[in-house]
């Protein structure tokens, strides 16, 4: 859900407190091929498989899918595919999607400056989220990605996209973070250095997850996680009052707040799961707001769940797959499965359609932050 910035943008996102639940994301693998050897990746044991869908099956899947609010498009590394683009504006122009959400390690620059020059050309209503992994400092981003100065080579990708579309709003370059064993330590100067180069609109963190190629870096407990969320929050309120600083000021405080809100909401429920599954405050919507398509045609109801068939069974029609009998009992089984997780893109899809998440909890988690008083950051800090 898009956060308002003007009074005015209030009474529509009021509208979207309360409605129906229907697909709202799909998640797109576009290639299974990968420059970068993260032990992070759940995806490890599928990269470089060469069996890519066509454009043309693409295609067919979003024609034959129903219109849907956002795009996620994964691998792999998405920038590798040279059709990026065409399927992006593909799904514009089909599905009336209204946020692309593009993961990059930033290696491959002209790639991204074509894809994403030829995206906001042809697709004016479209916002792209465009999000760098950025896993710890130069010696540990390296080590984790497998790729020697992948930090340095990332952050000038970072550097070059900020001068190329500095002023689009519609482009917000995002760093996104994997919390692991490895980095747990330097996180908090990491985000420092990102706050002080400002070649980014936020960073995000999430926890490792899924089965990655390297099970130690999971080795995180509870306790710990919280201690990193509390010192990283203040963090998110720098990055915030950039985000917002063009709001006016009488209404600054509730994008802030919501913004905030829903980030400790989200951190609350990390630190609730990453030992064992435990129940959302709201119910998991997987395989009925989103849906998850391989780069094979493979397709699930959620990222970390088994496939439940081909599209190539369905003719690549999305809404046959979407709503066959296999995905409906995936459904079913979702709620019984007990598998309430770790993963930020199904928490925030899910909460999305919760009133009581939306009106109660977000704000209440923003309410406790601020009750608690969690360390500050001076200009100093980020200087």
């Amino acid at each position: 859900m898009q956060i308002p910035r003007t009074a005015k943008d209030f009474v529509p996102y009021l509208r979207k407190i309360v409605r129906p639940k229907q697909l709202e994301s799909v998640f797109l693998f576009v290639t299974s091929r990968c420059n970068s050897l993260c032990r992070t990746c759940f995806y490890w044991d599928q990269l470089n498989k060469n069996q890519d869908l066509s454009f043309d099956q693409i295609k067919t899947v979003s024609e034959t899918a129903p219109e849907f609010g956002k795009l996620w498009v994964s691998g792999g590394e998405p920038s590798m595919r040279e059709d990026l683009d065409e399927i992006i504006c593909t799904f514009y122009r089909n599905n009336k999607i209204h946020t692309l959400n593009f993961p990059t390690n930033g290696l491959l620059p002209d790639n991204l400056d074509r894809i994403v020059g030829r995206v906001l050309k042809d697709c004016p209503n479209l916002t792209v989220d465009l999000n760098f992994s950025i896993d710890g400092l130069a010696n540990t981003h390296d080590t984790i990605r497998g790729v020697p100065n992948n930090f340095q080579k990332t952050l000038a990708t970072m550097e070059r996209m900020k001068q190329k579309y500095a002023g689009v709003r519609r482009l917000r370059r995002n760093v996104v973070t994997v919390i692991t064993r490895e980095n747990y330590d330097e996180l908090v100067r990491l985000g420092l250095e990102m706050l002080r180069r400002d070649v980014s609109t936020g960073q995000y963190f999430e926890i490792i997850r899924g089965n990655p190629m390297d099970l130690g870096l999971k080795n995180i407990r509870r306790h710990e996680l919280k201690a990193l969320h509390d010192r990283l929050y203040a963090v998110h309120e720098a990055h915030a009052d950039r985000l917002f600083a063009n709001v006016a000021p009488s209404f600054r405080w509730f994008p802030k707040m919501y913004y905030l809100g829903s980030l400790k909401f989200i951190f609350e429920v990390h630190e609730q799961c990453v030992e064992r599954p435990q129940k959302w405050a709201m119910p998991c919507t997987a395989g009925v707001t989103s849906m998850v398509i391989d780069h094979n045609g493979e397709f699930r109801a959620c990222e970390l769940r088994q496939g439940l068939g081909k599209l190539q069974e369905y003719n690549f029609n999305l809404s046959e797959a979407l709503h066959s009998p296999a995905m409906q009992k995936e459904v079913w089984n979702i709620t019984e499965a007990n598998c309430w997780c770790t993963h930020s893109c199904w928490i925030t899809d899910s909460l999305k359609f919760s009133p009581k998440v939306l009106l109660f909890k977000i704000p209440w988690s923003w309410m406790k932050a601020r009750m608690r008083r969690l360390p500050k950051l001076s200009v100093s800090d980020i200087e």
